[in-house]
């Protein structure tokens, strides 16, 4: 699902319409007073799901190659990723696991990592590109799809209050109680564990 389709979908929550919405129509319906209010709202109301997602139910989880640096002990993570938000698992991969321990939530420090002995492999928790009012309507969210299919009901609950509390209430409870149906499953419960990829990941 899409930005545009996530778009439609909110609506089709909010409006009984007799004819289909289609994403190609979207522009057409920012200029309808129907629509145009809820629409330019969008954007936000879809970064708000997404964070809510990947903080109370799955973590937008990433890696990164960690090559050796000459001359260099401490690494700053959050200045070599992008959309760096937190550190989720350490694997190193070569024969030699140096010691290495972490500062904060930012740094790698390896006192004595040689570069013959391999590289580390980082799994981190990701910020999630922001839904822009100028994002195309072919941008995808970088979420599985029963995750992106919970955001229209966040959208039409957050920005259909004032028109029917009770409809909205229903949506935003049903968004909750989906993303805390899916909190924990299928992702690793040992953040920030480190081991050879030789070993068993747990």
């Amino acid at each position: 699902m899409n930005w545009g389709q996530i778009q439609i979908e909110s609506l089709k929550k909010m409006f009984l319409n007799n004819e289909e919405l289609e994403i190609s129509k979207l522009d057409d319906y920012k200029q309808n007073k129907k629509y145009k209010t809820y629409l330019y709202a969008m954007p936000q109301a879809c970064n708000e799901a997404i964070n809510y997602i990947i903080e109370n139910g799955k973590p937008l989880i990433k890696s990164y190659k960690l090559k050796y640096k000459e001359n260099t002990t401490k690494y700053n993570l959050n200045q070599l990723i992008s959309n760096f938000k937190r550190i989720y698992q350490i694997v190193f991969n070569g024969d030699k696991k140096p010691e290495f321990y972490v500062e904060g939530n930012n740094y790698l420090v390896v006192p004595e990592w040689k570069k013959e002995d391999g590289e580390f492999t980082i799994y981190y928790e990701s910020y999630h590109d922001m839904i822009l009012s100028s994002s195309s309507v072919s941008t995808d969210i970088e979420l599985d799809n029963q995750l992106v299919s919970l955001i229209p009901l966040y959208i039409a609950g957050e920005l259909y209050k004032d028109d029917d509390i009770q409809l909205s209430t229903i949506y935003m409870n049903e968004f909750v109680t989906s993303v805390s149906n899916i909190a924990g499953k299928d992702f690793n419960p040992n953040p920030t564990e480190i081991n050879s990829v030789y070993s068993m990941v747990w």
